[in-house]
């Protein structure tokens, strides 16, 4: 019977561990995300135009969005609708939904076309303001411009 009490009270003290070591991971990887610049926004912190080479983009507080894109001659204009998701530790993530996303061709290809769909983007704090990532491999985002 003393060797259950003890047995119990082993138990209890390992939970305790397992408890703690789980705590301080989840404090760790919360702030993991905020070293490489990850955020939570909400749609008013997050509506405005950015730019991102010879890309505009205009998120509204209503939930659309205007993208232009300058293409050599062509400019293409597109609308749509916008939301955010927001990850339990990982910041808030902007997608825009059927959005102009990547050419489908090399350049100088003359029979290039742009592919359409869902475009994903963290919102990240850079230089004290809101920006989307388009590619955080390689440092492409969307600066505010206004």
């Amino acid at each position: 019977m003393r060797w259950q009490s003890a047995l119990k009270a082993a138990l209890v003290v390992v939970l305790e561990c397992v408890l703690l070591v789980a705590t301080c991971t989840l404090l760790a990887c919360s702030g993991g995300s905020e070293e490489v610049g990850r955020i939570r926004v909400t749609p008013a912190e997050i509506a405005g135009v950015y730019k991102l080479n010879s890309e505009r983009l205009e998120l509204q507080a209503n939930g659309t969005y205007v993208q232009d894109i300058v293409s050599g001659s062509q400019l293409l204009h597109r609308t749509g609708r916008w939301r955010i998701l927001n990850h339990f530790l990982d910041g808030s993530q902007v997608l825009l939904i059927d959005a102009a996303v990547a050419p489908t061709c090399t350049p100088g290809d003359k029979d290039c076309r742009l592919g359409f769909g869902d475009l994903p983007m963290y919102a990240h704090k850079r230089f004290g303001r809101v920006a989307l990532a388009r590619n955080e491999v390689a440092d492409s985002y969307y600066e505010r411009s206004e």
